[in-house]
């Protein structure tokens, strides 16, 4: 029997294992500890339906904390309060329209039922130790299973971590919830064997001395000193892991009614923290907490860590989890992994600026898909973000990324304290123009995350931040509880999810060049088979042809036929020289030294055509090569993908 059971609660990945988890069992196993992660989120899946489950996990607005409310009464019991909160977050969520009311009330109806099924499975186990992990909506869930299991077996000590429990947020769980004995802040990497180690022999008696940092337990709760604070626990070297331990997610997905609808995906960790928000934290990004310190593992370790996992699991897919990819990694990880025989896939997180060479270079390790924190193509925008890049530079990597068969994900935001509307009309105009590129995911109104610049200099910048209002359609506390168990945050008080959606239109009324904006993404969104391809040639005769197919609806033309200096601009902007620098691009690289009439009147043209665009005092060509590699595909994702229809008939 397993002395530990680790859960993994809703709404997780149904598509790939807890990394967290994963680690803190690899950690665990090689100290001698007997231990066992339970997939709760699939065992809910199986209960209400992949299609029914994604509702929570993947297609409801994430401040409307639907998951959370989902497990409110299995965590924190039915009364009248409580079904007048529900009764006004279902009309809320009604009146929104963004999702189906009755399918949160079909998961709602299923929660507690699931809580105790749950609780008794992980009990059955014998674990004398039961730990969640929560990051975004498994907090409410994993609060509701280990209140369960204390009704059901008060001996067994429970722990709870995860991103919803670093620091102040990790203080008031432990505070408002007494079931949960240990509460984890930050990386338990380092602390997890002592911590395990003295819980079993010492169960809740542990003294406040011997905790390691990072952590609160019972002994805490008896001392008079008001609010506990809550440190974030570091641990700094990487290659001293061990690898992931996986295998409890992979048998359950095989003896499991899903599995002909999942494909799965693993977690890899190189990485953790961000090299650039060390320095330049984007204003608008909360996720490294109280730590942007970088630290990166070495090649050799990334490499014998893939291939382990390789040989383990049978997959080679996977997602890194890390917030940035390591700039070293392009003279050292990358050309290894390129080396190495088989075909895999691998997702990463990167920052936008970055060259042709260095996306050969992923693209021949087998990163067949990035997240380049894009975020707008307006430099202004990008200043206000501290983003450290420019529009132009954006667009080149747009352009650059599917010349490669590199896919993106990328979105616009919108709703930056001392935005101009202006910069959203550049934006409007300029999106035609890019419809053969990889259109951007969504174009959401930023959120004020805990731990972001935004909300941690509130006050010098202006701002006034409240919890978002759905805090207290779900958790039974107070005002300043919930206050301190908030990630998301808003300039109003009490948004819930209706007031939220509102709040969100009525912005985008009084700001013409914010809707402008938004309609032109979503044009391009729509746009399908659009093409901007241009091929040179030689014709006898004539020197080189570069011939131009346009079917894009901005089009001036289905056809341009560029020779001579038209031909040469047009092949120049393709690097995105600096207008002024044109002449001498066209002198090194063609021979061709015009007249300034000449060439203005060309670049005029292909302005006009709309096969150049003009940005930040740059020339940007926007034709692909006419022979293009194959684009993933959603079901295509390193990090695995779910086919909702394929298996819920056979859901209980």
């Amino acid at each position: 029997m397993p002395e530990v059971c680790l859960v993994s609660m809703p709404y997780a990945s149904l598509s790939r294992p807890s990394m967290a988890l994963g680690l803190l069992k690899g950690i665990l196993t090689e100290a001698g500890i007997d231990v066992t992660v339970a997939q709760a989120g699939l065992w809910f899946a199986e209960r209400t339906g992949v299609r029914r489950y994604e509702v929570c996990a993947s297609r409801t607005p994430t401040v409307f904390l639907s998951g959370e409310w989902t497990f409110a009464a299995a965590a924190f019991g039915q009364d009248p309060c409580r079904d007048s909160r529900d009764e006004e977050y279902l009309g809320q969520v009604l009146a929104t329209g963004k999702t189906n009311v009755d399918d949160l009330r079909a998961l709602r109806e299923a929660a507690t039922e699931f809580t105790d099924e749950a609780a008794r499975r992980v009990l059955a186990t014998g674990a004398r130790v039961v730990g969640c992990t929560s990051t975004f909506e498994q907090h409410v869930a994993s609060l509701a299973l280990l209140r369960r299991i204390r009704e059901l077996d008060p001996d067994v000590v429970t722990m709870l971590g995860g991103a919803n429990c670093e620091t102040v947020m990790g203080e008031a769980t432990h505070r408002c919830f007494g079931w949960v004995d240990y509460v984890v802040s930050g990386e338990a990497d380092g602390l997890i064997t002592d911590l395990v180690r003295m819980v079993l022999a010492d169960g809740r008696d542990v003294p406040v001395s011997r905790l390691p940092r990072g952590v609160l337990g019972p002994a805490h709760r008896a001392v008079p000193a008001g609010r506990q604070r809550l440190p974030r626990a570091l641990f700094a070297d990487l290659d001293a892991l061990p690898a992931p331990r996986f295998d409890d997610y992979f048998a359950t997905l095989a003896a499991s009614s899903l599995r002909g609808a999942v494909r799965p995906g693993i977690p890899l960790e190189t990485s953790r923290g961000c090299w650039w928000g060390a320095v330049h934290q984007c204003t608008f990004c909360g996720l490294n907490g109280t730590s942007l310190g970088y630290r990166s593992k070495s090649p050799a370790k990334v490499l014998a860590e893939v291939a382990e996992l390789e040989q383990r699991h049978g997959i080679a897919d996977f997602e890194a989890v890390d917030n940035i990819l390591d700039m070293g990694y392009f003279t050292t990880l990358l050309p290894e992994l390129a080396a190495r025989p088989g075909e895999r896939r691998i997702f990463y997180e990167i920052k936008a600026n970055i060259s042709r060479k260095q996306i050969q270079a992923m693209t021949d390790a087998g990163v067949t898909w990035v997240q380049p924190g894009i975020e707008s193509l307006h430099t202004e925008v990008l200043r206000l973000m501290d983003k450290g890049i420019k529009g132009w530079q954006n667009v080149q990597l747009l352009k650059r990324a599917r010349a490669a068969g590199l896919r993106l994900s990328w979105s616009i935001l919108w709703g930056f304290p001392g935005e101009k509307d202006d910069w959203y009309q550049d934006m409007a105009r300029w999106l035609p123009a890019l419809e053969h590129l990889p259109p951007p995911a969504s174009t959401p109104r930023i959120r004020f995350d805990r731990y972001s610049v935004y909300h941690e200099q509130a006050e010098r910048r202006g701002l006034i931040l409240f919890p978002i209002g759905a805090m207290s359609l779900v958790y039974p506390v107070g005002p300043a509880d919930a206050g301190d168990l908030a990630y998301f945050f808003d300039t109003e008080p009490g948004t819930g999810p209706l007031r939220y959606v509102r709040s969100v239109a009525a912005a985008i009324e009084a700001n013409p060049g914010v809707a402008a904006m938004i309609s032109a993404a979503r044009a391009w969104g729509r746009a399908r088979g659009s093409a901007l391809s241009m091929t040179d040639s030689p014709v006898t005769g004539a020197g080189r042809v570069l011939a131009i197919t346009d079917t894009r609806a901005c089009a001036t033309a289905r056809r341009h036929v560029l020779s001579g200096l038209s031909r040469a601009v047009c092949l120049a902007c393709d690097d995105a020289p600096r207008a002024a620098g044109l002449p001498a691009v066209l002198e090194r690289d063609f021979g061709l030294t015009p007249a300034r009439s000449q060439l203005d009147a060309v670049v005029a043209r292909l302005l006009c055509d709309r096969l150049v665009l003009a940005l930040d005092g740059r020339l940007v060509g926007l034709a692909l090569p006419a022979s293009l590699p194959p684009y993933p595909d959603a079901s295509q994702f390193p990090g695995g993908h779910v086919s909702a229809g394929l298996v819920d008939a056979e859901s209980r």
